[in-house]
């Protein structure tokens, strides 16, 4: 029986695709929340992570207590050589989701049972038979917040249910109300409010709003668009891509970016994210991994976009790299 109430004012009209891309996996509030919980669960006896990484992904160690260590990338975002030791995890990025092939090399070379794949930039790239996945739904669709957690190990879900996805959604309808400046506030709180939180489950309101995504869509528009900017960029980039034909990429990534067009792209409205710019602070930090947020554009490539509207995009950045 329908536990909703019968009458009164209407809802928000959302249309029904049928179920959430995992419909199997763990639900929290965010990925770092899910990371926690994995941490907090079976205690390893440290954790190896890129010095290339979010500083979310390192608040849910810093708050489980573990030991830390780091190691450098290779240049073509590969993992290194690395003495993982009995008792420790892994964790390996899947670069703004076209280091797919690295996810296979990590898990040939190293102990399923050790291993934590983190796809907050790859939503499309299935989990392996590996420790554990993360997911970060809302850099590929528009949902306040959420995480999934896939995993063999043994993960309880918290008993409390995440109650802030109504405060954080606001630049959500911003967007559509007033344009992307309107909400962007909005959104920098949005993405406040989610650090250092304890673990909880996933909101109603995001899993419904999960539920109404057309995401073979998505999917497809995303590996679409990452094509033809690959076409195009390609030849010119210094960071060599091998991404699969169905890959759906969080962005496209260009090495080599020309100086000065993240700017003139911004007086056009054209925003490109910078992930991570304030990594070049840290003493510690190996000299590639430093220059990364300086020398990529990352363009993007979502499913609000087609070929035509990317093409301008391409030309200018051949145009800005051949004056330079």
């Amino acid at each position: 029986m329908n536990t909703d109430a019968i009458g009164g004012y209407l809802g928000l009209e959302l249309p029904q695709y049928g179920q959430e891309w995992y419909p199997q996996a763990l639900r929290f509030q965010s990925a770092r929340a899910a990371f926690l919980a994995l941490l907090r669960t079976h205690a390893p006896a440290a954790v190896w992570v890129p010095w290339y990484l979010c500083d979310s992904m390192l608040q849910p160690l810093r708050s489980a207590g573990s030991i830390v260590k780091r190691y450098a990338l290779r240049h073509d975002l590969g993992c290194p050589d690395i003495a993982l030791a009995d008792g420790e995890w892994l964790l390996y990025v899947n670069y703004f989701g076209v280091c797919d092939r690295h996810v296979d090399d990590v898990l040939a070379r190293f102990p399923h049972e050790q291993v934590i794949i983190d796809n907050a930039h790859a939503f499309f790239s299935a989990a392996r038979d590996n420790l554990a996945t993360i997911y970060s739904p809302r850099k590929f669709v528009g949902v306040p917040d959420g995480g999934y957690l896939t995993t063999r190990a043994s993960v309880e879900l918290p008993e409390v249910t995440d109650d802030g996805s109504v405060a954080r959604s606001s630049h959500l309808l911003k967007r559509l109300a007033g344009g992307a400046e309107s909400g962007y506030a909005d959104y920098a709180a949005a993405e406040c409010s989610l650090e250092w939180q304890e673990p909880r489950r996933m909101s109603p309101l995001t899993q419904r709003l999960l539920a109404a995504i057309d995401y073979p869509q998505v999917r497809a528009r995303r590996a679409s668009n990452f094509s033809f900017l690959h076409e195009c960029l390609g030849r010119h980039n210094s960071l060599t891509l091998a991404a699969a034909p169905d890959c759906a990429p969080l962005c496209y990534p260009f090495l080599g970016a020309p100086q000065g067009l993240r700017e003139a792209w911004r007086s056009q409205r054209i925003y490109s994210a910078t992930y991570w710019p304030d990594l070049e602070q840290s003493q510690d930090m190996p000299e590639f991994e430093r220059s990364l947020p300086r020398n990529t554009l990352f363009i993007p490539c979502d499913q609000r976009l087609s070929p035509e509207q990317l093409a301008p995009l391409a030309r200018q950045v051949l145009e800005y790299r051949d004056r330079q």
